[in-house]
């Protein structure tokens, strides 16, 4: 009884210095290299892998995938070329108003070495993503055990944050690479840090190295401004004085710098892209709404942390808050300030610690300032459960030294925990396959959501070329909308792909055609209407849909009124590259192929590497015949897509006029050989 007080006076008494208590976990430096001493560290690895494994067999998700990966603009031309021009724009650009570049930065090397076609090899995007979470995973563990856990505690932990089922988002979604990329660094960095504070040796190195971790972090995702309150949580509870304006101030400096640096950029871009413009009719909620809805979101993660009773891809906003929000917002600040009093005074500096990694890591993740799709976002708990998992592994080593009798009852309970967890993750991965299964759940999940079905719609009837679901799920959630421009749009472009690929043998093929037309013109009208009325908020959608419209027009033989609608399109974006594909088209077959060239130079001066268009212009300017040209071009084209038989045709043409015989006679017997349907006299 007597060692017990003697003990507990000991642990209440001030840091005489600002020094860091030793570990009680110490062990003997020769034991460090033991393989056995890592041992449990490897098996939390290796479960995490045998979980997330299936994850390497799905594709992509019509889910930012296209925007941030498969059609960025900023990304083409690494299929071709390493370019550091390309990369440049990649670091001074946005991805719908997100700044990340890390992440882009890593699908350009992933396109330039591994998949010059990403949809033909997504099993190296996966992989990328699994390594990186796994890698986490081993980071969390050595975080744990620095922060004085045993080794089994950091297995306990680790294996939470491993396998949890809130980990599926960041891991299998390629587009959140941002989450695992920024994660590794950010806990990276958090190692280097504890270094420094804990070692008494060449502290400035791993100061240095914590710092060039943290940038790495920055670049990769906007939630890395939370490193320097993460430091001071870790401060805190290591008994640092880290209200000391030496440590919170001057020591953290280069990281407040940084996090406000960081912020503001992204602020910039989000606002650039009107993702949190408060006239968003989307997010039309009151001040008091906006704190309503972060309680709720601080509630309902910290309920998901104990058992995810509800998972999905995009957790729509209600047009009305829930009543549980606002009882959240009237009680979660009150047990907080309950808590932290109570803590404070009884000296629970760990279960505050936990606590505030926790919120440190999740409270500008709230929506109180919304910002697109983020309501309840599972992929915001990434780091953030990093501090509630560190309690649930303490609470193992305090039921080990206080109460030994229960412990064999923890360890089961944890296993059924993990096991539950197991399955739980398992069920849900599968939805992430691709986009059409994702959607087929979210619309389960959230029938009256608009969202959810055009999405799908998108899935149908550009990835499946399943346009009769693609028309279904478009109606759907116009019956939800009826005022949204994009979705009207989307249906209008069903018909016109449906017009576009009817087969020969249709019966009543023209009047088929025609009323394929009719219904695509009649659809993007209404697009335009509604579109007018809305006061054109985003002139690229604006453009798309009359340019679009224009192409109803040409499928309907209006050739003029095409004509006007793609120059109409144009004024309002000069970027439209398909304004000037139509346009050149039409150029084309009324033999002005002085004005299709300059529509080809348009698309090329963006565009640099689209084989497609080379041809098209030599071909041009072998009707004007400037064969020097159109040679260049053909050779252009050749150099980026070598299996074409048409390129090699049209070289061929430009040799023969040149006078080049031999060199036209190889082109078209190449030609010819691969499938080209060559014209006689280029083979004479």
């Amino acid at each position: 009884m007597g060692k017990k007080k003697q003990l507990r006076k000991q642990q209440q008494e001030p840091e005489a210095q600002n020094k860091v208590p030793i570990k009680k976990n110490k062990v003997p430096k020769a034991a460090n290299h033991k393989f056995n001493a890592w041992l449990p560290a490897l098996v939390v690895v290796l479960i995490t892998l045998v979980v997330f494994i299936p994850s390497l067999q799905y594709g992509f998700v019509n889910w930012d995938d296209p925007e941030n990966l498969t059609k960025n603009e900023h990304l083409k031309l690494f299929a071709y070329e390493w370019n550091w021009e390309a990369v440049k724009s990649i670091f001074t650009s946005d991805v719908m108003g997100n700044y990340n570049p890390l992440p882009l930065f890593t699908f350009a090397v992933e396109k330039y070495f591994f998949a010059k076609n990403p949809a033909d090899n997504t099993f190296i995007f996966h992989f990328d993503n699994l390594w990186m979470h796994l890698l986490c995973t081993l980071f969390v563990f050595i975080i744990l055990f620095k922060l004085g856990l045993s080794r089994a505690a950091c297995f306990i932990g680790a294996l939470l944050f491993g396998i949890h089922p809130m980990r599926i988002e960041s891991v299998v979604w390629v587009t959140e690479r941002k989450d695992v990329l920024y994660g590794m660094f950010f806990l990276a960095a958090l190692i280097a840090y504890l270094k420094y504070v804990q070692d008494e040796k060449m502290k400035t190195k791993w100061y240095v190295i914590a710092l060039v971790l943290s940038v790495f972090s920055y670049f990769a995702k906007i939630q890395a401004v939370t490193l320097p309150l993460s430091m001071v949580a870790i401060d805190f509870l290591l008994k640092r004085k880290w209200y000391s304006p030496k440590i919170l101030i001057i020591e953290k400096l280069p990281w407040w710098i940084l996090s406000l640096v960081f912020g503001l950029i992204n602020i910039y871009f989000l606002k650039a892209n009107k993702s949190i413009d408060p006239d968003n009719a989307s997010l039309a909620y009151t001040f008091i709404d906006r704190l309503a809805v972060g309680a709720y979101s601080y509630a309902v993660y910290l309920i998901k942390f104990i058992y995810p009773y509800q998972m999905s891809p995009l957790y729509p906003y209600p047009e009305k808050l829930p009543a549980e929000a606002f009882a959240a917002l009237a009680i979660v600040p009150i047990l907080i300030i309950a808590f932290l009093v109570w803590a404070f005074k009884k000296k629970k500096t760990s279960l505050i610690f936990g606590w505030a990694f926790f919120t440190f890591n999740v409270m500008f993740l709230l929506q109180i300032l919304a910002a697109g799709q983020g309501f309840l976002a599972d992929r915001f708990t990434y780091i953030a459960y990093t501090g509630l998992l560190f309690l649930l592994a303490k609470l193992y080593d305090w039921l080990s030294e206080n109460k030994p009798d229960v412990k064999k009852f923890a360890l089961a309970g944890y296993s059924i925990y993990f096991l539950l967890f197991l399955f739980l993750t398992n069920k849900q991965m599968r939805i992430w396959e691709n986009g059409g299964v994702l959607w087929d759940y979210v619309k389960a999940e959230f029938p009256a959501n608009p969202v959810a079905w055009r999405n799908a719609g998108f899935y149908y009837r550009d990835e499946e070329k399943d346009f009769n679901k693609g028309e279904e799920y478009f109606k759907k959630a116009i019956s939800l909308d009826s005022t949204n421009q994009v979705v009207y749009n989307s249906l209008a472009k069903v018909y016109v792909d449906k017009c576009l690929s009817l087969p020969f043998q249709t019966p009543n093929l023209n009047a088929e055609k025609q009323r394929l037309a009719e219904l695509a013109l009649f659809n993007y009208n209404r697009a335009e209407r509604f579109d007018s009325i809305n006061k054109f908020p985003d002139k690229k959608t604006s453009s798309e849909i009359i340019v679009n419209k224009g192409v109803a027009y040409a499928l309907l033989n209006n050739f003029d009124l095409a004509l006007f609608q793609f120059s109409k399109g144009l004024a309002l974006d000069s970027l439209n590259k398909n304004a000037y594909l139509n346009r050149s088209l039409i150029y084309l077959n009324r033999n002005q192929f002085n004005l299709a060239v300059n529509d080809y130079n348009k698309i090329l001066i963006q565009d640099s590497t689209n084989a497609d268009i080379y041809y098209e212009r030599g071909n041009c300017y072998n009707q004007l015949s400037k064969y020097s040209e159109a040679l260049a071009d053909f050779n252009k084209a050749i150099s980026l897509k070598e299996t074409q038989p048409l390129y090699y045709i049209g070289r061929a043409r430009a040799y023969k006029q040149l006078g080049n015989v031999i060199a036209s006679k190889a082109d078209a017997m190449h030609a010819k050989q691969t499938g080209g349907d060559v014209p006689a006299d280029l083979l004479q």
